[in-house]
Parts: structure tokens; sequence; C-alpha cells
């Protein structure tokens, strides 16, 4: 059985193709940059940020089809939990595209985080981290209930609202955004000061910082994926002060040239928080663990079915 996930979220839309029953192969991966920010309207998506949700999910069915997908589920997580239009927003996908969206609640996001990288709780004391646009998801995987997962209600999207003038923050304006993180990790419920030993990180934000991580020391991206907290402590200080740092993330993410300085500041603030000395970088996330609920069937999601044709052009 071949199955598809795609995932809406604030910089694109991705999609995971796997076959399996059980246990899945990855057939192949896809992405296509579209930046929601660009079209929203206070906090409404705009008729011109549905037509490219529109486009863009249209080529991901069509790449569905063509690889003869027997399952599609259609995803999405802050990026469009933040839309005060969601319904309508949603209304239009499916008549235009014939898209029906699975939209997730941060505790479910977290969740979907935790099941796609259960192979992590082997090592010692690890929280996994995962920082989208909109959201934050943590896990302390040295539990296992429901006080594990930990959902924070902003993002590199919010923090930049609210603390930074321009695309990068300045000195004195990344210094508020670590002291902002810093109070909501205290009362988040998670343990600090050298708790954890190792932190895992997921998802694409922090797949972003680790691309441009690699670049700017020159590094290979073979073999497991690991960061240094001192180098990335640096690098932070680039992205902040550098006059060619626009250069480095625009190499690297540029679906992210708005909000990745932002989110390697955040990063840096939440493992000195936790005072891990051990980073790792995931290649599973979201996308991975909502295949493994719905397979299962511990989950029952909405499928879209490739072969419906749109009720409207």
């Amino acid at each position: 059985m071949k199955y598809a996930i795609i995932d809406i979220s604030s910089s694109s839309i991705s999609l995971l193709a796997a076959e399996g029953e059980k246990r899945f192969d990855i057939l192949f991966r896809e992405r296509e940059n579209v930046s929601i920010l660009h079209y929203m309207e206070g906090k409404n998506l705009s008729e011109r940020g549905v037509e490219k949700l529109v486009e863009n999910l249209g080529k991901m069915k069509e790449i569905c089809k063509k690889a003869g997908i027997d399952k599609c589920y259609v995803i999405s997580t802050a990026s469009m939990r933040n839309f005060e239009n969601f319904e309508w927003v949603a209304e239009e996908l499916k008549r235009r595209v014939a898209v029906k969206v699975n939209l997730l609640d941060g505790q479910e996001e977290a969740y979907c985080d935790l099941v796609s990288n259960e192979r992590y709780r082997a090592l010692d004391r690890a929280v996994l981290a995962d920082i989208g646009g909109g959201s934050i998801e943590l896990c302390d995987l040295s539990k296992n209930n429901p006080d594990a997962l930990v959902y924070l209600d902003f993002g590199p999207i919010q923090i930049n609202h609210r603390f930074v003038s321009n695309i990068h923050p300045t000195e004195g304006e990344a210094k508020d955004i670590k002291k902002f993180v810093r109070k909501k990790l205290e009362k988040s419920g998670l343990p600090g000061d050298s708790a954890f030993s190792t932190a895992v990180l997921v998802g694409a934000t922090n797949q972003a910082i680790y691309d441009v991580y690699c670049d700017y020391y020159d590094e290979g991206k073979e073999g497991e994926k690991r960061i240094e907290y001192g180098r990335l402590k640096k690098l932070c200080k680039h992205l902040v002060q550098s006059s060619d740092r626009s250069m480095l993330v625009l190499k690297n993410a540029p679906e992210k040239i708005y909000t990745l300085t932002t989110a390697a500041v955040v990063l840096r603030a939440m493992l000195k928080y936790f005072g891990v000395s051990n980073i790792v970088v995931s290649d599973f996330g979201v996308k991975e663990g909502y295949l493994a609920l719905v397979t299962d069937g511990r989950w029952q999601g909405v499928e879209t079915d490739l072969n419906e044709e749109p009720a409207a052009a």
C-alpha cells in the first residue's frame, strides 16, 4: 500500500510518500516553498493566498497520482490554526482542488513528533523540540504519559511581530527574545538546569538551521546530523550581527528569510535553558508520525480522494 501525507505549513507545502503496512519505506519527498505570511490580511488568509495553496496542492495531487498513491492525507498545523477564516479556507480548498484538510491542534502535533521519534527514548535524558512557524512542541522523552508533551502557542512568526523591527533581530531584540523564551519555558513545567543531556531537533525549521549551520562551518551532511552548542552560539551571533547574514539564509532556506534568525535565537535560548550537551537533528517529524497513527488505527484521518474532481475551477 502506498501512502502520501501532504503538510501545509507556514513556509511550504511538503509531501511524504511511503510504502508498507506497519513498517514503511520512504519512496520520495517533495516540497513547494509557499510563504503564507506574504498572503495574510490581518489574521485572515487572502484570496490570493488561497489561490497559491490551490495551485501547489494541485501539483502535489498530480505527483501522487503519477506515483500510484493509494491513500492520501492532507494535514496542517499552526499555520492554518491561526487563520481566523480557517473554515472558509478549508471549504475553498475542498471546492477548488478537492482537498480535505485534517487540522491538528498543538497537542496532536507534538504527539506526531513523539511517535515518529520513539527510537530516541533510548538516549539518556532526551528532550524533543520542534520549532514551527506559529508554535513550538516539546516532549520529555524520559516520560511516557500526556505530561511529557508540552505545546507553546508561539513561534518565530509571533515573536517577530512582538520583538523584531526588521528582517533580522538586533542584539537588543535578540536579548529580549531570549528572556521571553526563558520565561515561557519556566512556566511550561519542563525542567531546566541540565535536567536533559540530549536535545532531539525535529521539523523543517530546525532542519533549515542545520543546513545553515553546515554551510557556515563548511561541513558535510553525511552520517548522523549533529550540532555543537558552542558553534551554534557563534552562528547565532553571526546571524544577528553580520552584514552578509541574509545571503547565508537565502542560499540555504530562502523561504525562511523572515524567520530563521529569530528561530535560531529561540533554539539557542531553549538549549541553554535545558543545559544539553548533545544535540542531534532528526529527519522524522509530524508527517511520519501522522502516517503511523492513521495506518495503525489509532487515529481516523479524513482521506483526500486523488481522483475526485474539484467542484469549481
